[in-house]
């Protein structure tokens, strides 16, 4: 059903309906959902006062439990949730009953993370539990049995279970939650985190309600389905949502993670102007000044964001990134260990500190780090690729294969992955597979502009001459069609290769070109003037091609090449299983 079809055509109710739903968050103190909505509602135009959705009528059992209720509520804004548990006793309301049993949950976590940071190193992190989960599943499981729970209360028996890595029944209870609960976002983030491919999103029984767009949008960014994001959150803004700062948000993430970084960072900058002391998403906006190496700006932000508040995890973040550009990398670790005492399940923190180990080559540490990573989120490919990378270092190839391939099936059309992959069946002798892997990176738009040269290289190695040169000239075509001024180091490697493979083929002119080109790089320099003697001293002998040598490749693109008949086959995968760690 399209965004901007029936399900947007009344605006104003959307609206009411957003008010109406931050305010019972709020009432049960859900307030990442209290923002969300309230936001969202923010991008929509204001509605007159008699038109206001009324606050929530009290029943009977809530006025019983006003008191304890008003004073719990207090202490658990507080963050006192023991306090808040123990005045909550007994309370019959599903208000009352939700907040007695979050507060439980919540004191859980307090404390699983409190003895996280105190009594372990954040890497040594995992065998630390909460251990009111088991006593919390027992009673909401009775409940829910006999069907006593609402909307809330069924989300919180969902992240119970998915705490306790009940993954299916989780997903049952939050879907059975979005039917009787449908505007509380909090239920289909949950669901998001569950979702794996999507092929599970398809059979999941959804309700037909405008939120479940937004939905889709969110799970295609997560699923790296970015095409199809894109198309959602472009019917949302046409649908009425144009101001709203969390779709802006998640489109440039979107566009992060297909690496348009000029695009990105000028949503990002737009979403500055319209939202200075924004702080969400401002990590992955410093990973792309990171990668664009933008250091006055970086620097910019890292201060902007310290002066709003310096103990939030992206601030954190942010400075990492800042002193990892400045190649100051034990200072960025110290950094991202802060962001992980703030939150331990903070994904972007494991994922970077774990480069930064990369770097300070301590592989064991970074090997932590990443499958903390992983443990928070299984989709995150980042990860895949460090521990890929690391196993690399190690010289343990088989290992260095599962990683990548992981990482590949969660980015089907990263150069870099298949990349990687190419080179570790390479090592493995698999050179089949490792000429598949290099042919789909080209295909799939080289990122590194190395899969050519790899290629070229592979087939060197088998000795098959024409089928190198090809690759080559390709390469170079490449090379100067994009007007890449960053100095190609493999370019004197491809034209010292054409040069040698026209001698041989006796093209005088075609050599001569190449050797030429060979005076460009120091590497090459002195080779190229070698066989640019050879080559007129040959000429002076008249001497002509013989007929019996194998036909020289044109110095165009050749057919076999050529994007009709690249393929695009995906690597067939090893069977791992013996080796899997």
């Amino acid at each position: 059903m399209a965004a901007s079809g029936s399900l947007f055509s009344d605006l104003r109710d959307i609206k009411k309906q957003l008010l109406s739903v931050s305010w019972l968050c709020r009432e049960r103190g859900l307030m990442h959902s209290v923002k969300w909505a309230s936001e969202l509602a923010f991008s929509l135009e204001s509605i007159p006062i008699n038109e206001l959705p009324p606050t929530p009528e009290l029943t009977e059992e809530d006025v019983q439990d006003l008191d304890a209720y008003t004073l719990a509520k207090s202490y658990f804004d507080l963050k006192e949730y023991d306090r808040a548990a123990y005045f909550l006793r007994g309370c019959k309301s599903q208000k009352a009953y939700f907040l007695y049993m979050y507060s439980r949950y919540l004191s859980g976590e307090k404390k699983k993370d409190d003895e996280t940071v105190d009594s372990l190193g954040p890497l040594e992190k995992g065998q630390v539990k909460n251990e009111a989960l088991r006593e919390l599943r027992v009673e909401l499981s009775k409940k829910h049995k006999a069907r006593e729970l609402d909307g809330f209360g069924l989300y919180l028996y969902g992240v119970v279970l998915r705490k306790l890595d009940l993954v299916k029944e989780a997903v049952d209870v939050f879907v059975e939650s979005t039917h009787i609960l449908p505007l509380h976002w909090g239920t289909w983030l949950e669901l998001c985190n569950l979702i794996t491919d999507k092929e599970m999103l398809k059979f999941l029984s959804l309700p037909e309600s405008w939120i479940k767009e937004f939905f889709l949008a969110h799970i295609y960014t997560e699923l790296q389905l970015i095409e199809e994001a894109l198309q959602k959150y472009q019917s949302l803004i046409d649908a009425g949502f144009s101001k709203s700062t969390y779709i802006i948000s998640q489109i440039a993430v979107a566009y992060h993670n297909i690496r348009d970084i000029d695009k990105a960072l000028s949503i990002f900058n737009e979403l500055r102007k319209q939202d200075p002391y924004r702080i969400e998403n401002m990590d992955t906006f410093s990973n792309l000044l990171y990668v664009r190496g933008l250091k006055p700006e970086l620097s910019f932000l890292a201060h902007n964001l310290c002066d709003i508040d310096k103990y939030r995890v992206e601030t954190c973040c942010v400075i990492g990134n800042y002193y990892s550009l400045r190649s100051q990398h034990e200072k960025a670790a110290l950094y991202f260990q802060r962001a992980l005492k703030l939150n331990p399940r903070y994904l972007g923190a494991w994922t970077l500190m774990g480069h930064e180990y990369m770097e300070m080559k301590n592989t064991s540490a970074a090997i932590q780090a990443y499958r903390h990573a992983i443990e928070v989120n299984k989709r995150d490919y980042r990860a895949w690729y460090g521990l890929g990378q690391t196993y690399e270092i190690l010289k343990m190839p088989f290992y260095c294969l599962y990683y990548y391939r992981r990482a590949h099936q969660l980015r089907p059309n990263d150069s870099r992955m298949l990349v990687a992959l190419g080179e570790c069946y390479e090592k493995l002798s698999q050179l089949v597979e490792a000429t598949k892997c290099y042919w789909r990176a080209y295909a799939v738009g080289d990122v590194e502009k190395m899969a050519l040269v790899k290629l070229a290289k592979l087939h060197e190695q088998l000795n098959e001459s024409e089928q190198a040169a090809q690759c080559y000239i390709k390469y170079i075509q490449d090379i100067y069609s994009c007007g890449e001024t960053v100095e190609h180091q493999e370019l004197s490697t491809a034209f010292r290769y054409l040069a040698q493979y026209y001698f041989k083929c006796k093209l005088w002119d075609e050599a001569s070109a190449c050797a030429q080109k060979c005076f460009n790089f120091n590497e090459t320099r002195e080779e190229g003037k070698a066989l640019l003697r050879q080559i007129l001293q040959l000429r002076n002998q008249n001497e002509s091609p013989s007929n019996d040598l194998p036909p020289a490749v044109p110095f165009f693109l050749p057919q076999s090449i050529s994007a009709s008949n690249t393929p695009t086959r995906r690597v067939s995968p090893l069977n791992l299983s013996s080796v899997t760690p």
